[in-house]
């Protein structure tokens, strides 16, 4: 199957084309988002129902699983996400397993502790751990917003700000159990992009940050493009 994977929009949708590609796959902060009042989240449902759904529409042939970052706020909570119908070819997964055309997809949205503001942010000790553990084994796509952290590689590193590691050790010891073939993943918007491949034995996972944007919020990454 032709996959797109792509990350962190945050609302830029320039440009962006599914191409040939049989299944899009974005990992988490799509929307745009100006602030955290109600009238900011009404913004953010009313850009994801206009552009982003109508986008994804457009394009029919095409399968859309995404999930949502900590930016997408609108998505934390049920009662405001039902106001997005998504179109037939279109789902977010939220601590969720589908399937299309064979492959066995699970998308989480959760990330590290960052200051307490945003979605899906870990705000208990071991809430990831509980939150991850849930990841079945045998997927062939595991769509995460956080990277896990890897010893020695820098997927999970703002390479812009010479930052430290803001993966999650949680997910990295998810993925040595549950051995998925692929996981795409962003929030760390320069992080290394080249593929992390992690050895299991009788089996690979290969972990890719497919983020747009950089760190000053300028399309600067293209779409990674794979069959699987």
């Amino acid at each position: 199957m032709k996959v797109m994977a792509i990350s962190d929009l945050h609302g830029r949708m320039e440009g962006l084309d599914p191409g040939d590609a049989e299944l899009v796959l974005i990992a988490g902060d799509f929307a745009p988002l100006e602030g955290w009042s109600y009238v900011d989240l009404c913004n953010q449902v009313s850009w994801v129902r206009n552009r982003f759904c109508k986008w994804c529409a457009a394009h029919p042939s095409v399968q859309f699983r995404i999930i949502p970052g900590n930016h997408d706020l609108f998505a934390q909570w049920p009662e405001v996400r039902a106001k997005v119908s998504w179109p037939d070819n279109t789902r977010m997964l939220i601590d969720e397993e589908d399937e299309v055309g064979g492959l066995r997809l699970y998308g989480t949205p959760w990330v590290p502790r960052i200051n307490a503001h945003w979605a899906f942010e870990e705000v208990a000790s071991g809430q990831l751990a509980e939150k991850f553990s849930a990841i079945p084994g045998g997927l062939d796509v595991l769509l995460t917003h956080t990277p896990p952290r890897i010893r020695h590689r820098k997927v999970d590193v703002s390479m812009a700000w010479n930052s430290p590691h803001f993966g999650s050790e949680e997910l990295t010891r998810e993925i040595a159990k549950k051995h998925p073939r692929f996981v795409f993943c962003g929030h760390i918007h320069t992080g290394d992009h080249a593929p992390v491949v992690i050895d299991h034995g009788e089996s690979q996972t290969s972990i890719y940050n497919v983020s747009r944007l950089n760190e000053d919020y300028e399309i600067a990454y293209d779409p990674l493009r794979l069959e699987i």
